[in-house]
């Protein structure tokens, strides 16, 4: 198997990964909507901070931790409760202010809301999700059976593969998720304030909802099935 094709096995899993619909996508939205797009960026890094923390816990067999009852109980309401608090804030956000073309302004700050504390929760809203855990095990179990490959004159070990493999889908899922803040900023530039504030209000109701879920399921044996 040459390394091109592990490229491109690992671009192609992580466009199937990006396309998965789960409470990050909406905090991601609701960030780029509220916030501009860079916010939306660095929120997005954010997450791929801790998806590259998952990873590398997953692949060292952390992950196991998740089939104990208690630690799997401890985990969803933490996850449910950062979810629930995040819905609140942005279900109550105020109407964006507008221009006098009624639009929002193209170059609305993101709300002083500095580099570190956006990736910063970025990266807290997702590492407290247990469906992120789950979300990861596959492409982890996929690149632990990838073999040595070639580079020209250069063999790569398995682990070297396997790192490659990751690395691709990595970088593939954080790519589509600043397009999709990109996408988010553009209907921010053309749609009316009082809609955003709509659509803050749906995505808090969708984020709390996703909360309740993950505390529900500790006391009614739900098993969760999130996932970002």
């Amino acid at each position: 198997m040459s390394a091109l094709k592990i490229i491109v096995e690992g671009v192609l899993m992580g466009l199937g990964l990006s396309c998965v619909i789960g409470p990050a996508l909406f905090a991601l939205i609701q960030t780029s909507l509220t916030s501009g797009f860079k916010a939306g960026v660095r929120f997005a890094l954010g997450i791929s901070l801790s998806d590259i923390v998952v990873v590398s816990l997953v692949t060292f067999g952390v992950s196991q931790f998740m089939d104990d009852p208690r630690s799997k109980m401890i985990f969803s309401i933490i996850g449910g409760i950062v979810m629930i608090i995040f819905g609140v804030f942005t279900f109550l956000q105020k109407e964006p202010q507008a221009n006098g073309k009624g639009k929002i302004d193209n170059h609305t700050p993101s709300l002083g809301m500095s580099y570190l504390k956006t990736t910063g929760k970025g990266f807290l809203f997702n590492i407290a999700n247990p469906g992120v855990w789950l979300y990861w095990v596959m492409p982890v179990g996929v690149a632990t059976t990838l073999e040595q490959v070639s580079i020209g004159s250069t063999t790569l070990s398995a682990r070297q593969t396997s790192l490659m493999f990751l690395a691709a889908i990595l970088v593939t899922v954080l790519t589509c998720d600043i397009l999709k803040c990109a996408i988010a900023y553009t209907l921010k530039t053309v749609l009316l304030p009082k809609v955003i504030h709509i659509i803050n209000k749906i995505l808090g109701i969708i984020l709390i909802a996703f909360g309740i879920y993950l505390v529900l399921s500790v006391f009614f044996q739900i098993t969760p099935n999130l996932n970002l």
